[in-house]
């Protein structure tokens, strides 16, 4: 991919291209899905692609081909200058400036070989769904169960000298498992996703946490309209952290589309709360030394005792703002959502809790990215003494997202991870609910 990334570049530039970001990329895997104790699908995947962007004063064009050849290459090459050529100039398009290239920077461990094949995949899959219906006794059955695992490598040239290549692999385990009750369904799901096998839970104990999570939610109801405190579940505290994030970016902070307007050094969340971004951990799901400009990726805090420390930028915003680039151009990096304050067990959240909401599922609904309004559709279970009375569903929750972060009481030590996001469950001191 390095060679071919290098020739899309030197092709555009032949072509009259004045900067030239080019790069190749080819994705490999095969997927395995069991149903009924039998391969339910196979999957071998495969694709390999080139985009050349250019830049010529102020004017960017981009094209993409899977044809590899020589002649595929020119061909977007000359596609690209020619949609560079149609659209107005702006003077913040153009490629990384040469000190924020990562020309230094030591690639971080993404690739393990797994050296497995369909039929270990395929066996991986049907132990999920086979732990899934022993655990339901009857009760349950299997939505989907199924192993993935991909390979890939990546490489980009920039202008005329500067490379960079990586691989990197992952692997996936799922199960979706639905639980029946007096003719009532519910569904709930686990996962386990990590570069390395090794790493990976066990597959039953992934067929086996569905399973549970779809029984216990059974015979789930409304409760009554009220304000109280709520325990988001760390695989659903995610979505938090995506909303802070999608507040701290540059278009974001750019257009003034945000619910974070306070800028760099305000107090945004309570101030016992870090967001702290690690591009460098091995095998990381967001890790990278680099993002696909080729700016250099950067160890720090975002948010720092609640204050707003950094943006996510690409060049391109980073520009418009008179800040630095981070290396955000394609995503964030492995986040980490933590408190200051000792770590606690989802039990021992619940106790805290005392009285009030754990949301274990969002549903629906959406939050304004702009005054931060926040309302969707959950179900959880009602906790009355610190303990679980019983599941709840057909409710919504609302608050302002401004005033939640600033409510959050306690973040869990029961880590859960989410693509690039890890954090605990979540305590925010009041929220409204809409019931019955």
């Amino acid at each position: 991919m390095a060679q071919i990334a290098r020739d899309a570049a030197n092709r555009a530039m032949q072509r009259g291209a004045q900067q030239v970001v080019a790069s190749a990329n080819e994705v490999a895997g095969i997927v395995m899905r069991a149903r009924g104790g039998v391969f339910g699908s196979a999957v071998r995947e495969g694709k390999q692609v080139v985009s050349i962007r250019v830049f010529d004063r102020g004017r960017t064009g981009t094209a993409t081909t899977s044809a590899l050849t020589r002649a595929g290459l020119d061909l977007a090459a000359e596609r690209a200058i020619a949609i560079a050529r149609t659209v107005e100039p702006d003077p913040d398009a153009a490629p990384a400036a040469d000190e924020w290239l990562a020309r230094s920077a030591s690639e971080v461990p993404m690739f393990e070989p797994s050296n497995l094949t369909a039929q270990d995949l395929g066996g991986m899959a049907l132990e999920i769904e086979e732990a899934a219906l022993a655990t339901g006794g009857g009760s349950v059955r299997v939505n989907d169960a199924g192993a993935a695992s991909i390979d890939a490598s990546a490489a980009m040239a920039i202008g005329r000298d500067f490379d960079r290549s990586l691989v990197a692999s992952r692997h996936d385990i799922w199960c979706s498992a639905i639980a029946e009750q007096d003719g009532m369904m519910v569904q709930d799901s686990w996962s386990s996703s990590d570069r390395r096998v090794s790493q990976l839970l066990p597959p039953f104990m992934v067929g086996r946490t569905a399973a549970d999570r779809a029984l216990r939610k059974r015979g789930g109801r409304t409760v009554d309209t009220q304000t109280c405190s709520i325990l988001f579940d760390a695989p659903v505290a995610a979505s938090l952290v995506y909303d802070i994030v999608g507040a701290l970016t540059g278009a974001a902070q750019y257009r003034g589309a945000t619910f974070l307007t306070g800028g760099k050094g305000a107090q945004a969340l309570s101030g016992h709360v870090d967001l702290l971004e690690d591009p460098f951990e091995p095998y990381g799901l967001g890790s990278g030394a680099c993002d696909s400009e080729g700016v250099a990726s950067i160890h720090r805090f975002v948010i720092s005792g609640g204050r707003v420390e950094d943006y996510f930028l690409s060049c391109f915003y980073a520009r418009k703002l008179g800040l630095q680039p981070t290396g955000n151009a394609d995503g964030v990096r492995n986040l980490h959502f933590t408190s200051r304050h000792p770590p606690r067990s989802t039990a021992a959240l619940l106790r805290l809790l005392d009285r009030g909401l754990w949301v274990t599922e969002l549903i629906g609904g959406a939050v304004d990215p702009v005054t931060g309004t926040y309302s969707k559709a959950a179900a959880g279970f009602w906790i009355e003494n610190g303990a679980i009375a019983f599941p709840v569903q057909d409710i919504t929750i609302a608050g302002e997202l401004p005033v939640m972060l600033r409510q959050i009481v306690a973040i869990g030590g029961d880590v859960h991870r989410s693509g690039a996001v890890r954090t605990g469950s979540v305590l925010i001191e009041s929220m409204r609910i809409a019931g019955r």
